[in-house]
């Protein structure tokens, strides 16, 4: 939500992320006079507790804790959404947190693997490490002191029972499928964090179809 050298979908390095946490202009021009924007952040964010970032100059480069950056990200992004966004033609959408499996130990005690094979949801309660309950707050914080109304889509709980609904070996890095020897050792290589099609983003669409028509049916 707010600019970085990691904005390119490929051509970046995770462990060397650098982040501005009150820039956005840039990014903003993409946003401007669009009828609906959708916005979710934050597995981004969860690579290592800290993250390296600037705050008023660029110049100035800290180590910061990720909740903290965290919030004064989303406070940049709320600025902007005040400043540029007309209510009465614009919509605004919050995505909560997208929960990743990266320990089987959370649902299968005594377990060391990871969400590779898995054919079955969680059942019965869990929340799992994959979501992290002050970044949820740091959110609802914001969203309530908000002048304008933002539709919070809390796909968050739901998704955490699917440790069967991620892409595992069958998928890519850095735009790349993984090779046969990378597939055969799934505990290193399988992606517990992005969705596999269909299924759970799936439901997420019909969620905000639900709202998207819900705010329709009032309009008429």
């Amino acid at each position: 939500m707010v600019e970085s050298i990691s904005d390119h979908a490929t051509n970046h390095t995770v462990h060397k992320r650098l982040v501005n946490l009150d820039s956005i202009a840039r990014l903003g021009k993409s946003w401007e006079g669009v009828d609906f924007l959708v916005f979710e952040s934050y597995v981004w964010w969860m690579h290592s507790p800290t993250i390296n970032a600037t705050y008023g100059s660029v110049d100035d480069i800290q180590e910061y804790n990720v909740t903290t950056a965290y919030k004064l990200a989303l406070e940049t992004w709320a600025n902007w959404l005040q400043s540029n966004v007309n209510p009465l033609k614009q919509r605004v959408f919050f995505m909560s947190m997208s929960p990743t499996h990266l320990w089987s130990w959370e649902w299968r005690p005594g377990s060391d693997e990871n969400c590779f094979n898995e054919s079955y949801p969680i059942r019965g309660p869990y929340w799992g490490t994959g979501s992290n309950l002050q970044i949820m707050k740091i959110v609802t914080d914001t969203l309530q002191k908000l002048k304008i109304n933002v539709a919070f889509l809390n796909i968050t709980q739901l998704s955490e029972y699917r440790k069967d609904a991620h892409t595992t070996i069958y998928g890519e890095r850095k735009g790349k499928l993984l090779t046969k020897e990378q597939r055969s050792d799934p505990k290193n290589f399988a992606d517990c964090i992005h969705w596999c099609l269909p299924g759970v983003p799936d439901t997420w669409n019909e969620i905000l179809y639900a709202n998207l028509l819900q705010n329709h049916q009032n309009f008429l």
